[in-house]
């Protein structure tokens, strides 16, 4: 069985703070991705021993080393190695499941540690009426290779998300937020409460063995085509920068649009 994990760095065990954290040249980062991998590692665990026999993972914070301790690295784990932070690397229909590790919720979501969507000059995004973060399209890139996801680790907000889009999803929430405390553009410090690390590891290991022992259950969602593309930017000169771009319309001020046949016609 053949399993591929999209990892993230805002929803691991006790990252609160971007700068600090998340960002390479913080005070904390080496310690934050270090972290990252040990959950990361918990989570290849549990779907060894659940049934899985192959196990990619795409580090996706950012560019390289994109959020991930390389040295760390599960032996059983494969790591597709600067793909960029665009989008997974290497998705094809061979895999059985997908996996989102590490994630937080999109932005503006009540009592979101972290949270925001895609980068820092976005406010809001979305597919036709439905408001859209990297989870949804994270889920959404892996539906078009017909593979499902079964599995998210984040914030309590990050997993609701994704229990929105796929209802019996094995969730894992390892913080709760109780208020964002300073803005940082589209992204901040949060005030949140979380487990420790090792509690964490013990959760994940034990929902992944779950959840990939289940994988027939889970069915790739669905995105009705075509559909309206809406991106919200911080400030208007964001969205002047789109408008030379084919079928793209302004909507006001800071929002554009397009029509959209795929989700390789999506622009940020």
């Amino acid at each position: 069985m053949k399993a591929y994990i999209v990892c993230d760095l805002e929803g691991v065990a006790g990252i609160v703070d971007f700068e600090k954290q998340c960002d390479e040249k913080g005070a904390y980062y080496q310690q934050a991705i270090r972290v990252a991998t040990l959950e990361l590692n918990a989570l290849v665990e549990g779907l060894i021993e659940g049934g899985a026999d192959e196990i990619y993972a795409w580090p996706g914070h950012c560019d390289f080393p994109g959020g991930i301790d390389f040295e760390l690295l599960h032996p059983e784990c494969k790591l597709v190695m600067h793909a960029g932070d665009g989008g997974p690397a290497g998705v094809d229909g061979s895999f059985d499941a997908m996996i989102l590790h590490g994630f937080h919720a999109m932005a503006g979501a009540p009592h979101g540690v972290l949270s925001h969507s895609f980068y820092q000059l976005l406010n809001n995004v979305w597919f036709g009426e439905e408001k859209v973060g990297e989870i949804a399209m994270n889920m959404y890139t892996f539906a078009e290779a017909k593979v499902p996801t079964i599995m998210v680790t984040g914030d309590q907000a990050a997993v609701q998300e994704a229990e929105k889009l796929v209802p019996n999803i094995v969730g894992v929430p390892v913080k709760w937020g109780l208020g964002e405390k300073k803005k940082l553009g589209a992204l901040s410090e949060s005030r949140a409460l979380s487990l420790s690390p090792e509690k964490s590891r013990m959760k994940i290991r034990e929902a992944a063995r779950n959840a990939i022992s289940r994988v027939d259950e889970f069915k790739p969602i669905q995105i009705n085509k075509p559909f309206t593309l809406k991106v919200e930017y911080i400030k208007p000169e964001y969205a002047d920068r789109k408008m030379g771009i084919p079928w793209v319309n302004r909507v006001d001020t800071c929002t554009i649009s397009k029509i959209c046949n795929s989700l390789e016609d999506v622009i940020f």
